[in-house]
């Protein structure tokens, strides 16, 4: 018997994705009440690199959000508009 685990996809930031990391949280922390939407997307990164998906990060921070894990509706709506999720459905628009 081999006492072999399998190992975690490596995941790495790209240097676009922690210059957004860092631009979006200092926006999230100068909205009003902000910090509640700076926690869930420091949550977000705790939960991406946790995960054992081979997702990239804005994948995953996609489908973190649209899943509801932020603990607010401000905190959600915040990292909609962070993430450029916050358009209007098209049944509305109209």
């Amino acid at each position: 018997m081999s006492n072999v685990t399998a190992a975690l996809p490596r995941k790495s930031l790209t240097a676009v994705e922690c210059k957004f990391l860092k631009i979006g949280n200092r926006q999230l922390l100068e909205a009003n009440n902000g910090r509640m939407a700076s926690a869930a997307l420091m949550d977000i990164v705790a939960d991406w690199h946790a995960s054992r998906a081979s997702a990239g990060f804005e994948t995953f921070a996609r489908a973190w959000i649209a899943e509801g894990n932020a603990k607010s509706a401000i905190a959600t709506k915040l990292l909609k508009e962070l993430f450029g999720m916050n358009e209007p459905d098209p049944r509305k628009a109209a």
